[in-house]
């Protein structure tokens, strides 16, 4: 009995015209009976691959045949994908029928790793491999079909000139085609009569079609996605499909499944990190240009084009105010130095309800139009005065802190397929996300540019009002050197008032930087500038003015006069200058209310001492004023040291960080361990010497204290009133309805805070001594104010004495004397 293939292929192939016997193939028998067209010997063989075998096994050897496929020279490269395309199909079959398992489907897998090798569509690769397929399996006729995933409609795939290209074939939906059908349900089919089958109305959607037995199968992913299906056919005058035949070619398609998903993952890693280097590439080059609108559109632009591949784009910026959309740079595909060129017109602006863009910058909505002109907002008047013709239209919001502030409206896809994919629009999602940065800090940028410009105009005006003039510096230069002014006997005191000599303190000043200082240190007339300027920026507060600088830098005057060698003359100056400036632009508000309230000074320095820190950055302004750099004339190491030890003094000025300071320092002074020489412990020491010099009023005589701790109540009462206005409640210092507490604050302010300091300081300068009985002496006559005695005939040289009886003695007789006054 023959082989069933050999009876199939008989009866679907009928013998050539002639002589049809073996006898015509051998090279052997001389000249053949027929001469026959090679064609038609090719269509004989491919009809019986058998024959051919059986010829090459008996007349030839296997190396000879081997050597068939082994081109020599430069043909392995030009032609060995060739070959494997194009070589005929030879199966070994069984006498039953079946296909011998060693070469069942080995030739179309083995074809398709090949083209997944290399990065390609789905459809090159299944179009080859599934050719060789249909060979395998003897049809007629086959096909493959792509699945759309924006409408599910089925493209049909057609080799032409060796490149496969799609068309819409039809419909993808149920009671249609079988193609339509296996990808709705998911499921292969094999039917004998596709006429006759029910599901498939359409049958297999063809005009004239002679399809009788189809096979088709759907290309399942592992996702569950369908990206294509096979269509495999044999017309009426042809055996139906076997089950062995669906077998083979659904497994072969299941592994092809599994195969294009893989090759998918590893295709997306690919274009993921080429996406990846893209927007490296953006980051780069939009945020080193971010400060120039113009460049930055122009990059925004270019990068949009060339991520969807687009043919024009406009970048529409947002006018929240005016509610309008506008642009000034424009796309009318120029190409200059090989790269798009986009020429800078007249600005335009529309509302916001008007146009494609306008509705995206609207609602925040992605608009993909697919067929411009069957789209209602399209307007047709751009093309027909330009002469563009507009296809598709991909308009994309740009969103920063969720709110549309650019629309990017791209016109034109090139290349296949033609139209804005969903890739697309995920690729620029993330590419918009860095265009609303970009467009968000070129924003700011702007923003302070301008503010910056704003500044520097306040600084010139501010430089102006707040400056002292050269004519006030020459003039206090010139009363300086005719000395028509008298230093008071008492200037040299440690109790020196200088609320009684305020029209001259600015020469004052000058006496104590000579004094300590000397003469030619300083240029006077920088030294009288920042004298002069210094004062006018003290605010008029009752207590945080420029009297309680001087009052300050007059008490360390004291100290280093009377203590020489303590410290080197740079740390004098510092020292000194530190003092002047401590309290510089004091807003008579404390810390703790300018922490516990929005401030701007407390947005500036949210941490650490606010106003410490505020005047210290205060007076380095002033000394970066042209001719206001007392210390300008210093070596810069010099200079260094001595802006080091000045801000070390005006942030030693804190009350609050004086505890801590106190404490360390009493230890070592109470061990015996206290060295000035070392570093540290002269930190602690000048900390303390800052420290009193701040807290001095209260070794002033008794009327100048109280007189004092008058305008300390008013400045802190004000506060308090402010803070109960903004509903909080002020602590009792600060509390005007606590008034009746002041006694108890000053003697409980003298004796734990002040006192401590002063008695500590006077250990190591025996200079604070005096102050520290005259500190006793106020906070006896605060106490007794407590006991309801009378202070009023104080005088100095009855209370400052060792002798309390004898103080006591001449309170009495001063009251008695009033006594006898008033009757």
């Amino acid at each position: 009995m023959s082989c069933p293939w050999k009876q199939l292929s008989e009866r679907r192939m009928p013998p050539l015209p002639g002589n049809s016997s073996h006898r015509i193939f051998s090279r052997r028998s001389g000249s053949p009976d027929i001469y026959l067209n090679p064609d038609d010997v090719k269509t004989y063989l491919t009809a019986k691959p058998w024959l051919l075998k059986e010829y090459v096994v008996e007349f030839f050897q296997p190396e000879e045949v081997m050597g068939w496929f082994e081109p020599s020279g430069d043909e392995k490269h030009t032609k060995k994908t060739r070959r494997i395309r194009n070589r005929p199909t030879t199966i070994s079959h069984t006498c039953d029928g079946t296909v011998s398992k060693s070469q069942d489907i080995s030739l179309p897998i083995s074809l398709a790793v090949k083209n997944l090798e290399e990065p390609t569509r789905v459809q090159d690769v299944l179009m080859p491999t599934i050719a060789c397929l249909a060979r395998i399996v003897n049809c007629d006729e086959h096909f493959l079909f792509m699945v759309s995933a924006e409408n599910r409609s089925l493209h049909l795939c057609v080799d032409v000139n060796g490149s496969v290209k799609t068309s819409v074939f039809g419909p993808c939906k149920p009671g249609t085609t079988v193609a339509a059908y296996a990808v709705n349900s998911k499921l292969g089919i094999m039917t004998s009569d596709i006429l006759g089958d029910e599901r498939f109305p359409l049958g297999v959607g063809m005009n004239d079609s002679q399809a009788k037995s189809v096979i088709c199968i759907p290309v399942l992913q592992p996702n569950g996605e369908v990206p294509a299906v096979l269509e495999l056919i044999r017309h009426y005058n042809s055996e139906p499909f076997t089950e062995t035949d669906y077998h083979r070619v659904s497994t072969f398609l299941l592994w092809m499944g599994i195969a294009i998903d893989k090759t998918q993952v590893c295709t997306g890693l690919v274009k993921q990190r080429e996406f990846n280097d893209f927007l490296l590439e953006v980051s780069r080059v939009i945020f080193d240009d971010c400060v120039a609108i113009d460049i930055l559109t122009e990059h925004i632009m270019k990068f949009a084009k060339d991520l969807v591949n687009a043919d024009r784009c406009t970048l529409f910026l947002v006018d929240t105010v005016a509610e309008e959309l506008y642009a000034d740079l424009f796309d009318e595909g120029l190409v200059k130095d090989g790269k798009p060129y986009f020429t800078k017109k007249k600005q335009i602006r529309f509302p916001l309800e008007k146009g494609i863009a306008g509705h995206v910058a609207k609602t925040g909505e992605v608009v993909n139009i697919t067929n411009a002109y069957n789209d209602p907002r399209f307007n047709r008047e751009v093309d027909i005065k330009t002469g563009y013709t507009t296809r598709n239209i991909l308009c994309m919001p740009i969103v920063s802190r969720g709110i549309v502030i650019g629309v990017v409206q791209m016109i034109n896809k090139k290349g296949q397929p033609n139209i804005f994919d969903q890739n697309d629009e995920s690729n620029f999602r993330m590419f918009a996300i860095y265009c609303a940065l970009a467009l968000h800090y070129s924003k700011v940028y702007s923003t302070f540019q301008q503010s910056e410009r704003i500044l520097a105009v306040t600084q010139e005006q501010l430089g102006y009002h707040c400056t002292s003039t050269e004519t006030e510096a020459e003039r206090l230069v010139n009363r300086w050197h005719k000395r028509n002014f008298v230093i008071p006997s008492s200037f040299h005191q440690h109790d020196f008032d200088p609320k009684q000599h305020e029209r001259i303190l600015p020469e004052l000043v000058i006496e104590m930087v000579h004094v300590l200082i000397g003469p030619d240190a300083i240029d006077l007339m920088v030294l009288a500038r920042f004298i002069l300027t210094v004062r006018k920026n003290y605010r008029p507060a009752p207590f945080h003015s420029f009297n309680h600088g001087f009052t300050v830098a007059h008490t360390m005057y004291y100290l280093l006069s009377q203590s020489p060698g303590l410290l080197t003359t740079v740390e004098m100056q510092a020292c000194l200058f530190a003092c002047l400036c401590h309290d510089i632009d004091h807003r008579a508000r404390s810390n703790a209310f300018l922490r516990k309230y929005p401030s701007k000074l407390g947005a500036l320095y949210p941490t650490g001492s606010l106003m410490e820190q505020h005047h210290f950055n205060h007076s380095m302004s002033i000394m970066q004023m042209e001719g206001h750099n007392i210390f300008g004339h210093l070596p810069l190491n010099i200079y260094k040291q001595v802006i080091s030890v000045f801000k070390h003094m005006i942030m030693s000025s804190d009350l609050a960080l004086s505890f801590g300071n106190r404490q360390e320092l009493e230890e070592l002074v109470s061990t015996d361990s206290f060295d000035v020489e070392d570093h540290t412990h002269r930190s602690k020491m000048l900390s303390t010497m800052m420290t009193v010099c701040d807290l001095s009023a209260v070794s002033k005589l008794w009327p100048t204290q109280r007189d004092t701790a008058e305008s300390i109540y008013t400045e802190f009462y004000a506060e308090g009133d402010v803070e109960k206005t903004l509903g909080g409640q002020p602590v009792g210092l600060f509390d005007r309805d606590n008034k009746g507490h002041q006694i108890e604050e000053q003697v409980f302010f003298i004796s734990k805070i002040a006192m401590p300091n002063f008695v500590l300081l006077a250990k190591i300068l025996p200079c604070v001594e005096p102050m520290v009985e005259s500190t006793k002496d106020n906070l006896a006559q605060w106490e007794r104010e407590g006991a309801g005695q009378s202070t009023s005939m104080w005088a100095v040289a009855i209370s400052r004495t060792d002798e309390p009886e004898k103080q006591q003695q001449s309170s009495e007789q001063s009251e008695t004397g009033q006594d006898k006054k008033q009757g």
